[in-house]
C-alpha cells in the first residue's frame, strides 16, 4: 500500500549570489548528481520503458545511491532519474525499487537590490528580499517507508544546497577577482605609453618618411611625422609646440590645369554665338550685309565699288595694244 507525500522546503540565498550563477547550476546534470552525498555512481541512459511520452525525449541517468537503513548498516540503491530544464529551475523524476516514485522541482525565486520587488507566496515561508531557492516534492511511496524515506531526502537534499551555496560563492569570487584584473589591466594599459604603444616607433635608419601631400590638412592637425620631429627621447613634444601651417585648406582653389586652359578669345577660332564671319566687299547689298540690325549698312553699287587687289582684273598695257596686228578687212 503506497502513500503520496507532499513537502516543500525554502532556502534563502546569501547576498552576494546572482541568479545566473545559481540556475547554471542547476542546469548542469551532472552536477546535480555529484553534490548528493548518498550518490556514488552514475552514467547516462536512454529513455526506459516507463518512460512517459513527455519524458522520453529528456535527459536519463542511472544513478547508484548508498543509503543507512540502521546504524552500522548500509545497502545500494538503484534508480532512473529524468532531468528537464525549466527557465527558472529544473524538474526530476525518479524511478526507484519498491514503487518509490520521487517527482523533484527546483525553483530560483526572489529580488535583488537593483531589482523591482514582487508579491511573494504567503504560508510557505518565502523571504521578502534576496534570492530564494524552492525545492516541491511529490513523492509516492510504501506506507511503512514513508516517513524514513523523506527523513532521508530532506537530509540529503539540504546537503546538496549548503553545497551549491558554497560553489555559487567560488564561482562569484572568480568573476570578481577576474573584473577587477581586466579594469587593471585597462587602466596600466592606458597610463603607461609605452605598454600600449604610443611611443615612438623604431625606425630604421635609412628609411626617411614622408607625409602625403594630397591630404587636406586642418589647421589644427598635427601628423605623426612631425610628432616625430619636434618630440623628444621619451616621445612627447617640447613645451612650447606651435603647430606647423597646414599645406592645403579646404577653402583653397586648385591651380589650373594646363592641358584644359585656352584663350578666352582666339582670333583664328572665333565662337560661332558670338563672332561672324568678314563681310564679302562684292556682296554690298543690304540684304547680305552683316551689320547689326540697329545700324543701317551704307549703299554702294556694284560699279562704284574698288575691287580688292587679288580679285581686280589686269589692267592691259598700252605697248602691248599699239604692237598687235589690226584685223583683216573683208573685201
Amino acid at each position: 500500500m503506497s502513500k503520496r507525500t507532499v513537502f516543500t522546503t525554502i532556502t534563502a540565498l546569501p547576498a552576494g549570489i546572482t541568479r545566473d550563477t545559481v540556475l547554471e547550476t542547476l542546469h548542469n546534470h551532472t552536477e546535480m548528481i555529484d553534490l548528493n552525498p548518498l550518490v556514488i555512481e552514475r552514467h547516462p541512459i536512454k529513455a526506459p520503458r516507463k518512460a512517459t511520452p513527455e519524458e522520453y525525449h529528456s535527459i536519463w541517468y542511472h544513478v547508484v545511491d548508498r543509503i543507512n537503513y540502521f546504524p552500522g548498516y548500509q545497502g545500494r540503491t538503484e534508480f532512473d532519474v529524468c532531468f528537464h530544464d525549466l527557465k527558472i529551475g529544473l524538474q526530476t523524476h525518479c524511478y526507484a525499487p519498491l514503487g518509490l516514485d520521487i517527482k523533484d522541482k527546483w525553483t530560483l525565486g526572489g529580488t535583488l537590490p537593483h531589482e523591482p520587488k514582487e508579491p511573494v507566496e504567503m504560508g510557505i515561508g518565502v523571504p521578502k528580499e534576496g534570492l530564494w531557492l524552492r525545492e516541491d516534492v511529490d513523492m509516492k511511496c510504501n506506507i511503512m517507508a514513508t516517513s524514513f524515506v523523506k527523513r532521508t531526502l530532506k537530509k540529503a537534499h539540504a546537503t546538496l544546497v549548503e553545497r551549491l551555496v558554497e560553489k555559487a560563492h567560488l564561482v562569484e569570487t572568480d568573476l570578481h577577482n577576474n573584473r577587477l584584473e581586466e579594469q587593471s589591466s585597462v587602466l596600466s594599459y592606458y597610463s603607461d605609453p609605452k605598454s600600449s604603444g604610443l611611443a615612438s616607433p623604431v625606425l630604421s635608419p635609412g628609411f626617411v618618411p614622408q607625409e602625403p601631400q594630397d591630404t587636406i590638412a586642418h589647421p589644427n592637425h598635427i601628423s605623426v611625422y612631425q610628432k616625430l620631429e619636434h618630440s623628444g627621447s621619451n616621445g612627447t613634444p617640447p613645451y612650447p609646440y606651435s603647430p606647423p601651417l597646414p599645406t592645403k585648406s579646404r577653402y583653397s582653389q586648385p591651380p589650373p590645369d594646363p592641358r584644359h586652359s585656352q584663350p578666352l578669345e582666339d582670333p583664328r577660332y572665333p565662337h560661332p554665338r558670338h563672332s561672324q564671319p568678314p563681310a564679302d566687299p562684292r556682296y554690298s547689298h543690304p540684304r547680305y550685309s552683316q551689320q547689326a540690325p540697329h545700324t543701317q549698312a551704307p549703299r554702294h553699287s556694284y560699279q562704284t565699288q574698288a575691287h580688292p587687289p587679288e580679285l581686280a582684273p589686269p589692267e592691259p598695257r598700252l605697248a602691248e595694244l599699239d604692237s598687235s596686228p589690226a584685223p583683216p578687212r573683208g573685201n
